[in-house]
Parts: C-alpha cells; structure tokens; sequence
C-alpha cells in the first residue's frame, strides 16, 4: 500500500475500515469498500465493490455492484454478484443476479433472485425489489 511514503493511485480510491475499527453511521462511495472492523449503519457503492473480510461485521443496508462476503452481514443487501466465501454469514434479506456460496457460507433469511430483464445496476435492482 506504501511506497516510499506515497499511496498508490489505485489505493487512493479504496476505502479500508480496520480490524480495530467501529463505525455508526453511512458510508457513500463510488468504488472498493473493504471492512475488516465493524460497521453499524448503511453502505452504499451503487457501481463499486463491497468485502466484508473475516471478523468484518456490519450491520444495515449494503447496495453495490459486487459483495464478497468473508465476514458477517445483519441486515439488507441488494447487488449484482454476491460471493459468500467459507465464513461468510448473511442474516437478513438479500436481492442478486448471480449467487456463488462456497461451502460453509451461509445465508439466512429472504434471498431474491432478480430476473435477467432488469439491468446489471444496483438501483434497478434496488427498483425490482421494491416492486
């Protein structure tokens, strides 16, 4: 991540909220989310990515393109691609286009497929699940 005591250009987009780290409240962005902490409040990527590491907690609403999922989701997700890896845990309701659990991912709750006719972007998805 550090070279020379400059950031790299493509690091400068991440946002990476850390093991040791707890934050209440919303996050907004338009790219790569990675939370290794916890997070209680809502998060929203619209076009990026969101990863929940292992021991990553969060708690609320996730929208994003693509979820990959190591940790614990309690609440919503709505994206394009969810990819529950090994200790990936998802209580609540989630909407998706394309689903992969790998074994010992878990998902408890409501799970919406979206049908193939709505477009490959959140906020449509977030419209077809509402209807």
């Amino acid at each position: 991540m550090f070279s020379k005591g400059k950031i790299k250009e493509s690091d400068s987009t991440t946002t990476i909220i850390s093991k040791n780290t707890s934050f209440v409240g919303d996050i907004s962005s338009g790219e790569k989310i990675i939370i290794h902490g916890k997070i209680n409040g809502n998060i929203n990527t619209n076009n990026g990515v969101v990863f929940i590491d292992k021991g990553g907690v969060v708690n609320g609403r996730v929208l994003c393109e693509k979820m990959i999922l190591n940790g614990e989701l309690y609440g919503e997700c709505c994206c394009s691609t969810l990819d529950v890896y090994e200790n990936g845990f998802l209580q609540g309701e989630v909407s998706y286009r394309f689903l992969e659990i790998r074994n010992g991912g878990c998902i408890t709750g409501i799970v919406n497929k979206v049908t193939d006719e709505v477009q490959n972007n959140v906020s449509e998805l977030v419209k077809a699940r509402e209807s």
